[in-house]
């Protein structure tokens, strides 16, 4: 089985990079590249039908979270590799949140490169090497939420917290997570439950939690 790739980079030279890369193994071929996210829908719509999608996160017009959430939506079983580099944790926790199979680095070489597209393309995540803390406390801590239950499981101990009075950086102490990971994790309980203030997020606790 051949395994079918779409790049999508807003730097030309990366995306260039990939495909050398991958022209190296005998089972994956390259099928297309885009620039941005509203580019690989279009190539979709079209007709192309690849198994993994390779994206960048930050990109002009469509980025990689906002691309990744409408494939889980349109394209639930095409997989998705986040590309990034260690600066951007939060961004890659958005991004599997959003839906995204795992993330290597931007430095990644031929083998683990094949060993993360065959890894999703069998079911399950993968992580470059060298996980920054975030995303290891993400893998291991957050969880697929059970039926009719909106928040996963950091974000009710992030809901529990604000109940106590926590500020984002007191809740980052105790939970040894970035101040950005946790105004993330906050940001999406608001949206979640579709609550605007901290007082209606403390009201909803008492009554659900």
């Amino acid at each position: 089985m051949i395994i079918k790739i779409l790049i999508v980079d807003d730097h030309q030279l990366f995306i260039d990079g990939i495909k050398s890369i991958l022209s190296k193994s005998i089972d994956i071929e390259t099928i297309g590249e885009a620039n941005n996210g509203l580019e690989v829908l279009k190539l979709l719509e079209g007709g192309l039908q690849p198994d993994v999608i390779l994206t960048d996160i930050r990109m002009p017009i469509m980025d990689g979270t906002t691309l990744t959430k409408t494939l889980s939506k349109e394209y639930p079983k095409l997989k998705v590799l986040a590309l990034s580099m260690f600066d951007q944790t939060v961004d890659v926790i958005e991004m599997l949140e959003a839906g995204a199979n795992g993330y290597v680095t931007k430095n990644v070489d031929k083998s683990e490169l094949d060993l993360a597209i065959h890894t999703v393309v069998k079911g399950d995540y993968f992580f470059s090497a060298n996980l920054p803390k975030d995303i290891q406390d993400w893998f291991h801590n957050e969880s697929i939420p059970p039926d009719n239950q909106l928040l996963t499981k950091r974000e009710i101990e992030i809901l529990q917290l604000i109940v106590k009075g926590r500020t984002s950086l007191q809740m980052a102490k105790h939970l040894s997570l970035s101040k950005y990971t946790i105004d993330t994790h906050r940001k999406n309980i608001h949206k979640k439950l579709g609550i605007k203030s901290n007082t209606g997020l403390v009201n909803y606790a008492l009554k659900n939690l």
